[in-house]
């Protein structure tokens, strides 16, 4: 009865509703707190994202041969522990680099892997102190999207994978920002303290020049920071002195400024160079200085020449890679302003005034590897962007829809996901492609050849005595340990004449292939030797007589390397000397080296006068007679007909008279690359001359 009871009360309670009443709506999905967000996911998303960094940056990290720069690093240290050379040269650009791959070696030998790991490091490092900064000038959000970006980025990738000064500058240059605001925007707990009075932060200020050094060590680029801060201060300052906001006496700002804006009156005045070289000439190497200080002559020189060069280089790293986050982050360059002012000013000026200045002021060296320094903040403000359109269409147009809101919040990151070079990052990463330009010349413009595979080949076939020359004498020295190869240039590029020069022959050395006449001695007094040549051997350092000589003296081995990247050249005067061979040309073995370079041919005008001329060829492994062709002036071929043997054969080729005319004539060998069913590309061609 008890139980009746109740049930009759609680549905006396109960209203009766209509018949067509809808069922209760469910509750909008409330608007994300973005703090709260970020407070809860930021630290398992960011060591999410440092794994991936990782992971990608140390997969297949030696599969590449060591690229010619990274000897700078890899030979001092290896020379410094066996007690071969210094540790300190003049090319030794990051010195601290070096340091940090001493105890490798030390502990597990002078390999491609343990030369590269420090820059994996540091790129990993270089992601934590992009979300720092970015969560330090807006928020978390903003970090993460920056360092979600840097994690997959092409350019970041390269770079922390090479036994080079980059990936350690980036870091430490971030690094360097990030201490400098923190000593200017310093929380001192002590009321009526020195350092609560300027708000500066002593514990930074300390850390500062350590840093700073640091940063030095890593490389000279660090001088564009001293301009980046110098025009952030002066802009802050300003804007305080207008607004007063503060009291002039404790603006730290103001103070700096007046040590700011004079240094860069004496760097940019022409008649006040003088002085400035005085100054820093007390503490810094001659070179440095001269680095440092504009040469206004040498600048107006290349604006009339080539204005844009070094414009279109530097603009060309950022329209490749992020992609289309190249205009969100020009847009976050402006939109920083509005989310907050001072945070602005310091990503404008380290993105603006380092890149302005490579451009068209110290333009010279000009290379996409220095852009490393600016890449992080350029991502650090694409995610400004897109935080700047959450937070103006979430207060705006959909303030009142909580879903909306958080579909907004994750596009940007599937926004960045679309901007990334998924093809070209797998192939990096898994190692697809290990000679020539393995990524864009966007990236990098140089190429990496396989030393390694010649190397062995010499090891192989060398006896005691023989002599080794190479055109980059410090990849021959590694991977054949010797120390002893000799350097074929030569020629060198004069600062001075501003043009390249041929070396002086030295008589005092007993080998050397530094001057024409040092190489044919060298041959002369040594009955074998080996020359290792990559693309060195065809350009402006190797004088035409030396080539020639080489061609006309020493037998070519193209099986010492697959891809041909180094051609090696051999002799032994116990053997006669090459028949007919006025050339070796390469081609095919890489789908990128498929044209020689120009060649000249000047016919008698007698000769242009029959109907058609006899040209001589002597080639090897041309398979097929669609395989090779002989391009005269760009407009008329003739194809190889293919080898019978595997031998050198001479081969005779029918030219029409009418496609030469008198005087100079552009000859190109050419690999056809539409050929099919090539079981064994590439094909070699040893001489060329007409039948006279």
């Amino acid at each position: 009865m008890a139980n009746k009871k109740h049930s009759r009360e609680a549905a006396s309670r109960v209203k009766p509703q209509p018949a067509n009443t809808p069922p209760p709506q469910k509750a909008a999905a409330p608007p994300p707190d973005l703090q709260a967000v970020a407070d809860r996911y930021a630290r398992p998303v960011l060591i999410g994202l440092l794994v991936l960094a990782f992971l990608l940056r140390v997969v297949n990290l030696d599969a590449l041969t060591l690229w010619v720069d990274e000897f700078v690093h890899v030979l001092r240290a290896k020379d410094y522990l066996e007690g071969k050379g210094p540790l300190f040269t003049d090319d030794n650009n990051g010195i601290l680099l070096t340091f940090i791959i001493l105890p490798l070696f030390k502990v597990f030998g002078a390999e491609a892997f343990w030369a590269r790991i420090p820059s994996v490091f540091f790129g990993v490092g270089m992601i934590y102190l992009m979300y720092r900064m970015g969560a330090r000038l807006f928020n978390r959000y903003v970090g993460l999207l920056a360092a979600f970006a840097g994690v997959l980025s092409i350019y970041l990738n390269f770079w922390s994978r090479m036994a080079r000064n980059y990936a350690i500058f980036g870091f430490f240059f971030l690094l360097l920002g990030l201490v400098f605001l923190a000593a200017l925007e310093g929380k001192s707990e002590r009321e009526g303290s020195f350092w609560k009075k300027y708000g500066l932060d002593p514990k930074y200020l300390l850390l500062l020049p350590v840093v700073l050094l640091a940063s030095l060590m890593s490389h000279q680029l660090t001088f564009f920071f001293v301009f980046s801060a110098a025009v952030y201060v002066i802009a802050v300052a300003a804007n305080k002195f207008i607004r007063r906001t503060d009291d002039r006496n404790n603006n730290p700002y103001l103070w700096l400024s007046a040590l700011g804006l004079p240094f860069l009156l004496l760097v940019f005045v022409p008649a006040l160079n003088g002085v400035i070289k005085g100054i820093l000439g007390a503490f810094l190497p001659a070179r440095i200085v001269e680095w440092v200080i504009p040469q206004w002559s040498r600048i107006a020189e290349l604006w009339q020449s080539k204005p844009w060069e070094a414009f279109d280089m530097y603009n060309g790293v950022l329209r490749y890679d992020p992609t289309i986050l190249y205009y969100p982050a020009l847009a976050g360059l402006v939109a920083a302003f509005w989310l907050r002012p001072r945070s602005g000013a310091w990503l404008l000026s380290s993105v603006a005034v380092p890149f302005v200045l490579m451009c068209f002021v110290f333009r010279e060296p000009a290379d996409p590897r220095y852009m490393i320094g600016i890449f992080p903040y350029f991502l650090i403000a694409a995610a400004a962007f897109f935080y700047a359109a959450w937070r103006y269409l979430a207060k705006g147009t959909f303030a009142g829809s909580g879903r909306v809101q958080w579909v907004l919040l994750l596009l940007p990151f599937v926004y960045v996901a679309a901007s990334v070079r998924w093809k070209e990052l797998k192939s990096l990463v898994l190692a697809e492609k290990l000679n020539e330009h393995v990524v864009d010349m966007n990236i990098t413009t140089w190429a990496f050849i396989n030393w390694k595979e010649p190397s062995e080949f010499i090891q192989r076939e060398s006896k005691p005595g023989d002599i080794v020359m190479a055109t980059v004498p410090t990849a021959a020295s590694y991977y054949l340990k010797n120390d002893d190869v000799l350097w074929f240039r030569q020629s060198y590029y004069d600062t001075k004449q501003k043009k390249y020069v041929f070396n002086e022959p030295d008589s005092t050395v007993q080998n050397s292939a530094s001057s024409f006449y040092n190489l044919v001695r060298t041959y002369e007094r040594n009955p074998r030797g080996w020359l290792l040549a990559d693309y060195y051997f065809d350009n402006i350092f190797t004088d035409d007589r030396a080539r020639m000589f080489v061609y006309q003296n020493m037998y070519f081995y193209p099986e010492a390397s697959r891809d041909g990247g180094v051609m090696l050249f051999g002799w032994d005067r116990s053997r006669p000397k090459p028949q007919q061979q006025n050339l070796v040309v390469e081609l095919g073995k890489t789908t990128s080296k498929v044209v020689s370079k120009d060649y000249i041919i000047n016919p008698p005008e007698a000769l242009l006068q029959q109907p058609e001329l006899r040209m001589i060829v002597r080639a090897r492994h041309v398979n097929n007679n669609r395989e090779a062709f002989i391009l005269f002036n760009d407009q008329n071929a003739v194809y190889l007909p293919p080898n019978k043997g595997k031998d050198i054969e001479t081969m005779t080729l029918a030219v029409r008279s009418e496609w030469l005319r008198p005087g100079p004539n552009k000859v190109q060998i050419c690999y056809d690359d539409q050929v099919k069913n090539d079981k064994d590309p590439g094909f070699a061609l040893y001489y060329l001359a007409l039948d006279q």
